[in-house]
């Protein structure tokens, strides 16, 4: 069984994160690290949500006649995991916040804010920005902080990324290739294609990505750029049903090479007509062994059994006689 691979930050990702960060607080002026009581604490409603559950049903419970009830439910389960763990670890990331009058609105860190109250806690490690960033600049903090979860789903991660070139284009008015984003978000040029793939990916695609049905961004990239729809289905099924990357591969090649086998025969050459047919050669012997085997096992070619039953098929120069005898028995059986 294949070990399940982890969504991890590499080197060279840290690096890269480290210098976006750095160039958005230069930009936006001084921050600063405090502890803040948890009661002073907002989320902002001009900030699109990710979660249905609020401020609210945690300290006051979810009301059973609220309309995402179910909803709210399941994403309370999965806080009180996150408020086992701030409970034993504490918060290792402080969330982001900007002060607004006398309270302040999370910019990043929802879950950890909310996860905190189920916890328990009364207070929380924030970074504090004087204002609320704007545009650009707060999606690739929040794109930042977000990195670092794995608890993401792929549909999330190509939201984060579209946010982030959204807002690129509207400050520069410029196309966002793969080299640009490498060179924002601090990811390798691979990953970057491979993002930007998948978010112009088919339809069907996208589709399946929504709903949780795709959730590896290498599958995802690849089946995008799968031209027939035929094939593409094909690939998203062996997908979902827990296909390899490689598995995946093989089946666009065995289609590729189908496709190329069927033009091939197609395909026309200039010049005089062929007059006969060359039946080509193979350095493997089962080749012709299978071909036999099928002819002689049909209705009518039976009866030549016993005359390739002593073929000794690790010998060649034996082999292509055979096959040569299967041709002359057919011929002649056509002819009659």
């Amino acid at each position: 069984m294949s070990k399940k691979k982890r969504f991890g930050i590499s080197q060279a990702l840290t690096r890269g994160l480290s210098e976006t960060i750095n160039v958005v607080e230069n930009n936006m002026g001084l921050f600063r690290n405090v502890i803040l009581p948890l009661s002073r604490i907002e989320l902002d409603p001009e900030n699109p949500r990710k979660l249905a559950i609020d401020l609210s049903d945690i300290r006051s419970g979810i009301r059973p006649e609220d309309a995402l009830y179910q909803r709210k439910q399941v994403e309370l389960e999965s806080l009180k995991e996150l408020a086992h763990t701030i409970k034993t670890n504490g918060v290792i990331n402080p969330v982001v916040v900007y002060k607004l009058g006398e309270d302040y609105r999370v910019v990043a860190g929802e879950r950890r804010c909310l996860a905190s109250i189920l916890a328990g806690k009364q207070e929380i490690e924030a970074r504090v920005f004087n204002e609320k960033p704007k545009g650009f600049e707060l999606k690739l903090i929040q794109w930042v902080e977000n990195t670092a979860r794995e608890d993401l789903t792929l549909d999330e991660r190509l939201g984060n990324i579209r946010d982030i070139i959204d807002e690129y284009i509207l400050q520069h008015d410029e196309e966002v290739t793969a080299t640009v984003l490498r060179n924002i978000t601090g990811l390798s040029l691979s990953q970057t294609t491979y993002y930007l793939t998948a978010l112009n990916a088919p339809e069907d695609v996208q589709a399946e990505i929504r709903n949780g049905r795709i959730r590896n961004l290498d599958k995802a990239a690849l089946i995008a750029g799968i031209t027939s729809p035929e094939i593409r289905r094909q690939a998203i099924d062996a997908c979902v049903n827990g296909s390899s990357l490689k598995e995946i591969k093989s089946i666009i090649s065995q289609h590729k090479m189908l496709k190329q086998s069927k033009a091939a025969l197609k395909s026309s050459n200039r010049g005089r007509n062929t007059v006969k047919i060359n039946m080509g050669s193979t350095f493997h012997a089962d080749v012709i062994k299978k071909i036999i085997d099928s002819v002689i096992s049909q209705h009518g070619y039976d009866k030549y059994l016993d005359i390739f039953v002593e073929v000794n098929w690790l010998d060649l120069r034996q082999t292509t006689k055979a096959f040569r005898k299967l041709i002359e028995l057919m011929e002649r059986e056509i002819a009659i």
